[in-house]
């Protein structure tokens, strides 16, 4: 009896062994097949608002819902009041400003603090993450009534006693306003270009919160830099024909993501949702979700 269970456990084990070879073979054959399409797809043109895929349909432009009752309900039945990956990539920038400070010519004698704006802000919670680590911190939204929960919630102003970080909010809405604003070190629009139908637009007036460059930038500030991120197509979890959440009108693969961004910035690089970041070679085939874009020296 001892030989015969012997014999059936091997043929159990063989079984086993060989289930584990046909999953491993299923995997790899979708992730090949995943990278085939995404470098064919980045091969073509773009069929409409930079998405390659003829079959893609688009969500029309909704009216947000107030972002801070999506906050407060969330933290009612979480305990968490922003998603965990809108935090961390809020707290990736706020590090990021800290280690720009530290690289500062003059530090410790002189702290360097940026001034961002952060565009879709919401009901304030990312604006008040990034102030920890800025001299001044504007959020725009054109949702009012987002607006006025950040303002009452979060709205500080120097004092001229000791430092303190500035933090203020307007009803704005980027794509209608046209007048001048004043310029910033850092453009901040965290999970916003989606939810936009004339992204060109979006882009474009966002810009007009970037220092133009003249001669060589002040050593410590640097030009402008922005923090623009998006859900990326490529990640098994993001419907391939139409964005999920209605209120997105498309979400891009990252091969379509740095094309658009390279038309009205001279230079990209990406990061995933933590800050990590990613090799230029994986830039057209990378999976992580949402990407961050850091996006320099806006074309005019």
């Amino acid at each position: 009896m001892s030989c015969y269970d012997k014999q059936a456990k091997e043929i159990e084990q063989k079984k086993a062994q060989e289930a584990e070879e046909r999953a491993k073979v299923n995997r790899t054959t979708i992730l090949q097949s995943k990278e085939a399409k995404n470098a064919s797809m980045s091969d073509l043109e773009p069929i409409k608002n930079g998405v390659r895929n003829p079959e893609y349909v688009e969500n029309p432009e909704m009216d947000d819902k107030p972002q801070w009752e999506a906050n407060i309900v969330q933290f009612s039945k979480s305990g968490v009041l922003l998603w965990k990956q809108t935090r961390t990539m809020y707290t990736f920038i706020k590090d990021y400003c800290m280690s720009r400070a530290l690289d500062h010519p003059q530090y410790p004698k002189f702290v360097w603090k940026p001034t961002i704006i952060d565009v879709g802000c919401g009901c304030g919670v990312g604006s008040n993450v990034l102030s920890q680590e800025a001299d001044f911190v504007w959020g725009i939204d054109k949702n009012k009534m987002s607006v006025k929960f950040a303002q009452e919630a979060f709205t500080r102003q120097k004092n001229g006693i000791y430092y303190n970080s500035q933090v203020t909010f307007d009803n704005i809405d980027i794509i209608k306003d046209d007048r001048e604003f004043m310029v910033f070190d850092v453009v901040v629009a965290i999970e916003i270009i989606e939810h936009v139908e004339d992204y060109k637009t979006f882009l474009k007036n966002i810009c007009r919160f970037a220092k133009q460059k003249k001669g060589t930038y002040d050593v410590a500030s640097g030009p402008t830099e922005f923090f623009i991120s998006t859900p990326n197509r490529n990640n098994q979890h993001i419907r391939d024909n139409k964005p999920a959440n209605k209120y997105h009108c498309r979400e891009w693969t990252s091969s379509e993501y740095l094309a658009i961004l390279k038309e009205r910035f001279e230079k990209v690089e990406f990061f995933n949702s933590i800050g990590a970041p990613i090799p230029p070679e994986e830039y057209e085939t990378t999976t992580h979700t949402p990407l961050i874009a850091k996006a320099s020296l806006p074309k005019l």
